[in-house]
Protein backbone atom coordinates (compact mmCIF):
# COMPACT_ATOMS: atom_id res chain seq x y z
CA UNK A 1 0.00 0.00 0.00
CA UNK A 2 1.39 3.63 -0.68
CA UNK A 3 2.01 6.05 1.49
CA UNK A 4 -0.18 8.47 -0.44
CA UNK A 5 -3.10 6.24 0.22
CA UNK A 6 -2.71 6.23 3.97
CA UNK A 7 -1.49 9.42 4.56
CA UNK A 8 -4.62 11.68 3.17
CA UNK A 9 -8.17 10.89 3.25
CA UNK A 10 -10.37 12.52 0.46
CA UNK A 11 -13.49 13.99 -0.06
CA UNK A 12 -13.92 14.48 3.72
CA UNK A 13 -16.45 16.62 5.85
CA UNK A 14 -15.95 17.69 9.25
CA UNK A 15 -19.03 19.02 11.30
CA UNK A 16 -18.74 22.15 13.84
CA UNK A 17 -20.82 23.81 16.60
CA UNK A 18 -20.14 26.88 17.44
CA UNK A 19 -21.36 28.98 20.15
CA UNK A 20 -23.34 28.51 23.07
CA UNK A 21 -26.49 28.32 24.49
CA UNK A 22 -29.18 29.89 22.31
CA UNK A 23 -26.05 31.47 20.25
CA UNK A 24 -24.79 28.64 17.77
CA UNK A 25 -24.18 28.18 14.68
CA UNK A 26 -23.27 24.72 12.71
CA UNK A 27 -20.46 25.20 10.32
CA UNK A 28 -19.93 22.32 7.24
CA UNK A 29 -15.63 22.25 6.11
CA UNK A 30 -15.67 20.08 3.23
CA UNK A 31 -12.49 19.17 1.94
CA UNK A 32 -10.70 17.62 -1.00
CA UNK A 33 -7.88 16.04 0.86
CA UNK A 34 -7.83 15.96 4.42
CA UNK A 35 -4.53 14.90 6.06
CA UNK A 36 -4.46 11.72 7.82
CA UNK A 37 -3.67 12.13 12.05
CA UNK A 38 -0.40 10.76 13.03
CA UNK A 39 1.51 9.65 9.26
CA UNK A 40 4.54 11.36 9.18
CA UNK A 41 6.14 11.53 5.43
CA UNK A 42 10.37 11.85 5.80
CA UNK A 43 10.61 13.22 2.15
CA UNK A 44 7.67 15.73 2.68
CA UNK A 45 9.16 19.57 2.33
CA UNK A 46 8.90 21.25 5.76
CA UNK A 47 10.01 24.97 6.04
CA UNK A 48 12.92 25.67 8.24
CA UNK A 49 11.65 26.25 12.09
CA UNK A 50 11.48 29.94 12.38
CA UNK A 51 11.70 30.89 8.84
CA UNK A 52 9.22 33.63 7.70
CA UNK A 53 8.07 33.09 3.79
CA UNK A 54 5.06 34.62 2.49
CA UNK A 55 2.93 31.06 2.06
CA UNK A 56 4.03 30.30 5.86
CA UNK A 57 2.73 33.87 6.94
CA UNK A 58 -0.40 33.36 5.04
CA UNK A 59 -1.15 29.93 6.60
CA UNK A 60 -0.52 31.60 10.23
CA UNK A 61 -2.46 34.64 9.35
CA UNK A 62 -5.61 32.59 8.65
CA UNK A 63 -4.93 30.11 11.16
CA UNK A 64 -4.87 32.78 13.84
CA UNK A 65 -8.12 33.28 12.69
CA UNK A 66 -10.19 30.38 12.47
CA UNK A 67 -8.94 30.35 16.12
CA UNK A 68 -9.59 33.74 17.54
CA UNK A 69 -13.33 33.61 15.80
CA UNK A 70 -13.73 30.15 17.53
CA UNK A 71 -12.58 31.71 20.85
CA UNK A 72 -14.43 34.81 20.48
CA UNK A 73 -17.70 33.33 19.39
CA UNK A 74 -17.80 30.22 21.49
CA UNK A 75 -17.46 31.91 25.01
CA UNK A 76 -19.76 34.40 26.57
CA UNK A 77 -17.91 37.79 26.55
CA UNK A 78 -18.76 41.04 28.88
CA UNK A 79 -16.72 43.93 27.33
CA UNK A 80 -14.93 44.55 24.48
CA UNK A 81 -11.55 46.40 25.64
CA UNK A 82 -9.22 48.26 24.53
CA UNK A 83 -5.64 48.81 26.35
CA UNK A 84 -3.04 51.34 25.95
CA UNK A 85 0.06 52.14 27.17
CA UNK A 86 1.06 55.62 29.05
CA UNK A 87 4.69 56.17 27.93
CA UNK A 88 5.18 57.56 31.46
CA UNK A 89 4.91 54.09 33.23
CA UNK A 90 5.64 51.40 30.36
CA UNK A 91 8.10 51.54 27.67
CA UNK A 92 5.47 51.09 24.88
CA UNK A 93 7.46 49.57 22.25
CA UNK A 94 7.73 46.32 24.70
CA UNK A 95 4.92 43.75 23.80
CA UNK A 96 6.32 40.92 25.61
CA UNK A 97 6.67 42.72 28.91
CA UNK A 98 2.99 44.42 28.01
CA UNK A 99 1.45 40.71 27.68
CA UNK A 100 3.03 39.00 30.71
CA UNK A 101 2.18 42.06 33.33
CA UNK A 102 -0.98 42.43 32.04
CA UNK A 103 -2.38 38.47 32.17
CA UNK A 104 -0.29 38.82 35.44
CA UNK A 105 -2.21 41.82 36.67
CA UNK A 106 -5.83 40.14 35.37
CA UNK A 107 -4.98 37.16 37.84
CA UNK A 108 -3.88 39.56 40.71
CA UNK A 109 -7.22 41.43 40.57
CA UNK A 110 -8.87 38.33 40.11
CA UNK A 111 -7.47 37.11 43.66
CA UNK A 112 -7.54 40.41 45.63
CA UNK A 113 -11.92 40.95 44.22
CA UNK A 114 -12.87 37.04 43.93
CA UNK A 115 -13.22 37.56 40.77
CA UNK A 116 -11.97 35.01 37.66
CA UNK A 117 -11.39 37.17 34.45
CA UNK A 118 -10.90 35.30 31.01
CA UNK A 119 -9.84 37.22 28.27
CA UNK A 120 -9.14 36.97 24.69
CA UNK A 121 -6.78 39.66 23.18
CA UNK A 122 -4.91 40.89 19.75
CA UNK A 123 -2.25 43.10 19.90
CA UNK A 124 -2.01 46.20 17.41
CA UNK A 125 0.79 48.84 16.60
CA UNK A 126 0.25 52.01 16.44
CA UNK A 127 0.34 54.46 13.83
CA UNK A 128 4.52 55.25 14.58
CA UNK A 129 5.09 51.55 13.61
CA UNK A 130 6.61 50.43 17.03
CA UNK A 131 4.53 51.91 19.59
CA UNK A 132 1.71 48.65 21.22
CA UNK A 133 -2.00 48.71 22.49
CA UNK A 134 -4.13 45.84 22.44
CA UNK A 135 -7.85 44.96 21.69
CA UNK A 136 -9.85 42.13 22.69
CA UNK A 137 -12.59 40.54 24.90
CA UNK A 138 -13.06 40.51 28.84
CA UNK A 139 -15.45 37.81 31.26
CA UNK A 140 -15.79 38.12 34.64
CA UNK A 141 -15.34 41.63 35.26
CA UNK A 142 -18.31 43.25 37.12
CA UNK A 143 -19.97 46.40 36.00
CA UNK A 144 -19.75 47.80 39.14
CA UNK A 145 -16.22 47.79 39.28
CA UNK A 146 -16.33 50.09 35.98
CA UNK A 147 -16.34 54.03 35.55
CA UNK A 148 -19.03 55.34 33.00
CA UNK A 149 -17.33 58.27 30.55
CA UNK A 150 -19.34 60.70 30.68
CA UNK A 151 -19.38 64.60 28.42
CA UNK A 152 -16.15 66.68 29.81
CA UNK A 153 -14.11 63.62 30.45
CA UNK A 154 -10.65 63.60 28.76
CA UNK A 155 -10.81 60.78 25.88
CA UNK A 156 -10.57 60.78 22.45
CA UNK A 157 -12.10 62.35 19.48
CA UNK A 158 -13.76 59.05 18.51
CA UNK A 159 -14.60 58.19 21.38
CA UNK A 160 -16.33 61.37 22.90
CA UNK A 161 -18.36 61.14 19.92
CA UNK A 162 -19.88 57.83 21.10
CA UNK A 163 -20.53 59.17 24.64
CA UNK A 164 -22.39 62.38 23.09
CA UNK A 165 -24.38 59.72 21.28
CA UNK A 166 -25.46 58.25 24.40
CA UNK A 167 -23.33 54.79 24.36
CA UNK A 168 -22.47 53.51 27.08
CA UNK A 169 -18.47 53.29 26.97
CA UNK A 170 -16.80 52.56 30.55
CA UNK A 171 -13.43 53.29 32.21
CA UNK A 172 -11.36 50.49 34.08
CA UNK A 173 -9.45 52.99 36.55
CA UNK A 174 -7.12 50.67 38.56
CA UNK A 175 -6.15 49.15 34.86
CA UNK A 176 -5.60 53.35 34.07
CA UNK A 177 -3.81 53.64 37.18
CA UNK A 178 -1.38 50.79 36.29
CA UNK A 179 -1.06 51.14 32.77
CA UNK A 180 -2.22 53.69 31.07
CA UNK A 181 -5.77 54.93 29.38
CA UNK A 182 -8.80 52.03 28.39
CA UNK A 183 -12.11 51.64 27.50
CA UNK A 184 -14.43 48.64 27.58
CA UNK A 185 -18.03 48.79 25.68
CA UNK A 186 -20.71 46.40 26.48
CA UNK A 187 -21.15 43.42 24.18
CA UNK A 188 -24.34 43.26 22.22
CA UNK A 189 -23.95 41.16 19.57
CA UNK A 190 -21.51 37.79 19.41
CA UNK A 191 -21.03 37.04 16.06
CA UNK A 192 -20.83 40.35 14.81
CA UNK A 193 -17.95 41.79 17.71
CA UNK A 194 -16.43 38.03 16.72
CA UNK A 195 -15.79 38.86 13.45
CA UNK A 196 -14.95 42.38 14.19
CA UNK A 197 -11.93 41.36 16.22
CA UNK A 198 -10.69 39.42 13.03
CA UNK A 199 -9.62 42.58 11.54
CA UNK A 200 -6.91 43.43 13.81
CA UNK A 201 -4.74 40.13 12.49
CA UNK A 202 -2.81 41.33 9.59
CA UNK A 203 0.28 40.75 7.36
CA UNK A 204 1.95 43.63 8.90
CA UNK A 205 0.84 42.32 12.92
CA UNK A 206 2.05 38.82 11.57
CA UNK A 207 5.72 39.97 10.59
CA UNK A 208 6.01 42.24 13.60
CA UNK A 209 5.14 39.24 16.23
CA UNK A 210 7.37 37.04 14.09
CA UNK A 211 10.37 39.34 14.17
CA UNK A 212 9.72 39.71 18.30
CA UNK A 213 8.94 35.92 18.66
CA UNK A 214 5.63 36.95 20.53
CA UNK A 215 1.97 35.74 19.67
CA UNK A 216 -0.83 37.01 16.96
CA UNK A 217 -3.23 36.54 20.11
CA UNK A 218 -3.10 35.98 23.37
CA UNK A 219 -6.09 33.79 25.88
CA UNK A 220 -6.91 32.78 29.01
CA UNK A 221 -6.53 28.86 29.65
CA UNK A 222 -10.00 26.92 29.47
CA UNK A 223 -11.71 28.66 27.10
CA UNK A 224 -14.52 26.79 25.13
CA UNK A 225 -13.62 25.74 21.61
CA UNK A 226 -15.97 24.80 18.84
CA UNK A 227 -17.40 20.64 19.74
CA UNK A 228 -16.87 18.30 16.57
CA UNK A 229 -19.77 16.38 16.03
CA UNK A 230 -18.62 13.90 13.44
CA UNK A 231 -16.23 13.52 10.47
CA UNK A 232 -15.94 12.08 7.24
CA UNK A 233 -17.84 11.32 4.03
CA UNK A 234 -21.08 13.25 3.48
CA UNK A 235 -23.94 12.56 1.46
CA UNK A 236 -26.08 15.59 2.02
CA UNK A 237 -26.56 18.63 0.15
CA UNK A 238 -24.52 21.85 1.22
CA UNK A 239 -24.97 25.03 -0.69
CA UNK A 240 -21.37 26.22 0.76
CA UNK A 241 -20.86 29.72 1.81
CA UNK A 242 -17.49 29.93 0.98
CA UNK A 243 -15.25 27.76 -1.44
CA UNK A 244 -12.14 27.69 -3.10
CA UNK A 245 -10.09 24.93 -5.07
CA UNK A 246 -9.52 22.68 -1.81
CA UNK A 247 -12.00 23.33 0.45
CA UNK A 248 -15.85 24.57 1.10
CA UNK A 249 -17.71 26.20 4.26
CA UNK A 250 -21.12 26.11 5.08
CA UNK A 251 -22.50 28.46 7.81
CA UNK A 252 -25.70 27.72 8.82
CA UNK A 253 -28.27 28.91 11.62
CA UNK A 254 -28.15 26.53 14.18
CA UNK A 255 -31.47 23.99 14.55
CA UNK A 256 -31.42 19.95 16.51
CA UNK A 257 -33.12 18.37 13.57
CA UNK A 258 -30.81 19.98 11.03
CA UNK A 259 -27.72 19.04 12.88
CA UNK A 260 -29.50 15.88 13.09
CA UNK A 261 -29.99 15.41 9.60
CA UNK A 262 -26.47 16.11 8.41
CA UNK A 263 -25.06 14.34 11.10
CA UNK A 264 -27.20 10.96 9.99
CA UNK A 265 -25.62 11.81 6.28
CA UNK A 266 -21.85 11.89 7.32
CA UNK A 267 -20.37 7.97 7.17
CA UNK A 268 -16.90 7.64 8.75
CA UNK A 269 -15.05 5.79 6.57
CA UNK A 270 -11.54 4.47 8.01
CA UNK A 271 -9.73 4.74 4.85
CA UNK A 272 -6.36 3.23 6.55
CA UNK A 273 -8.11 -0.14 7.96
CA UNK A 274 -10.43 -0.32 4.80
CA UNK A 275 -7.85 -0.50 2.13
CA UNK A 276 -5.68 -2.63 3.98
CA UNK A 277 -8.27 -4.77 5.08
CA UNK A 278 -9.43 -5.00 1.31
CA UNK A 279 -5.77 -5.21 0.21
CA UNK A 280 -4.86 -8.47 3.01
CA UNK A 281 -8.15 -10.18 1.24
CA UNK A 282 -6.86 -10.07 -2.51
CA UNK A 283 -3.68 -11.41 -0.79
CA UNK A 284 -5.41 -13.63 0.75
CA UNK A 285 -7.23 -15.10 -2.08
CA UNK A 286 -4.50 -14.60 -4.15
CA UNK A 287 -2.11 -17.01 -2.12
CA UNK A 288 -5.19 -19.50 -2.09
CA UNK A 289 -5.10 -19.61 -5.34
CA UNK A 290 -1.81 -20.02 -6.27
CA UNK A 291 -1.61 -22.69 -3.65
CA UNK A 292 -4.34 -24.74 -5.05
CA UNK A 293 -2.74 -24.20 -8.46
CA UNK A 294 0.47 -25.68 -6.93
CA UNK A 295 -1.13 -28.40 -5.16
CA UNK A 296 -2.99 -29.62 -9.02
CA UNK A 297 0.32 -29.67 -10.42
CA UNK A 298 2.16 -31.66 -7.56
CA UNK A 299 -0.90 -34.27 -8.09
CA UNK A 300 -0.18 -34.66 -11.52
Amino acid sequence: MSLKDVKYKYNQTILKVYGYGDNKKIKVIRMKCLRTEGIEDEKEYRAPKGSVNDFKLEENIQRAKNAIFEYAFCNPWDWFFTGTLDPKKYDRTDLEKFHKDLTQWFRDYGKKHNVKIKFLLVPELHTDGISWHIHGFLYGLPKEHLKQFVVGDVMGKELAEKVKKGDEVYNWLPYAEKFGFCDLEPIRNAEAISKYIMKYINKNLAKSVKELNAHLYYHSRGLNRAKVIKKGVMGAAITPTYENEYCSVAWLDYSEELLEHISSSIIDIDYYNTRRTVYQEYARRKTKKMAGHASQYILT
